[in-house]
């Protein structure tokens, strides 16, 4: 990994716990139930039309942050050789990636729905967030697993953290709480890769150029005539 990734990777993890606690204060908590009537689900968006709206666009930011920290992350996984579970943590990443961008984006359909009146949209939009939070599913527990394995077969990340994982995978059996443990995981991962970046020398980066790995996976040092 190069000088910028080295940093940028974890981040890209700090910015993305901050934009979801950012977007978390901004729209607060939508009281509407699915038992409600249409007009009292409007007037709840009506009113809070403008802050769901900013907080889905700076939810939408953060998720991309999310999408980087997890090919850093990936990309330390396969480096140590954690193949398949490099693969699976990543696929679970997107996966809950997308549960996130899709419920986002019907957070922010509601809140254009309540802006421009339009109450069935309104009211379809607060049952689908009811009851569509399993989407989280799949991703927090191949997250999970595979997070924890690497911490505990190839320590890639200490063994702490993978206990932290198997929480995180725990929580796909009640998404509402595993998402938050995921959010919590990710900071701490990203502190921890912080404090590895600013310790490891920037000598050991730099010359890890692939003509170097070459040779030393045939078992040689460095190329010939460069000893």
């Amino acid at each position: 990994m190069g000088k910028t990734s080295k940093w940028f990777g974890p981040l890209s993890g700090i910015l993305f716990v901050a934009a979801v606690l950012a977007s978390m204060g901004i729209s607060g908590e939508i009281d509407a139930e699915p038992s409600d009537s249409a007009s009292v689900v409007l007037r709840e968006f009506n009113e809070n039309a403008d802050d769901i709206q900013t907080a889905a666009l700076l939810t939408m930011f953060g998720i991309g942050f999310l999408l980087f920290f997890l090919g850093h992350l990936r990309t330390k996984f396969r480096d140590d050789g954690s193949g398949w579970a490099a693969d699976g943590f990543f696929a679970g990443g997107v996966v809950l990636a997308g549960a996130w961008i899709v419920l986002t984006g019907v957070q922010l359909m509601a809140g254009v729905a309540g802006d421009s009146g339009h109450a069935e949209v309104a009211q379809g939009a607060i049952d689908f967030l009811w009851n569509s939070v399993y989407m989280f599913t799949p991703g927090l527990l191949a997250v999970g697993i595979a997070a924890a394995a690497v911490s505990f077969t190839h320590r890639t990340l200490p063994v702490w953290l993978g206990v932290f994982a198997v929480l995180v995978a725990l929580g796909a059996l009640a998404p509402w709480i595993g998402v938050f443990i995921f959010v919590v995981w990710v900071l701490a991962t990203s502190i921890v890769e912080l404090i590895r970046a600013f310790r490891s020398p920037t000598s050991d980066v730099s010359e890890r150029t692939p003509e170097n790995a070459e040779y030393q996976h045939a078992g040689q040092n460095s190329p010939p005539g460069k000893n």
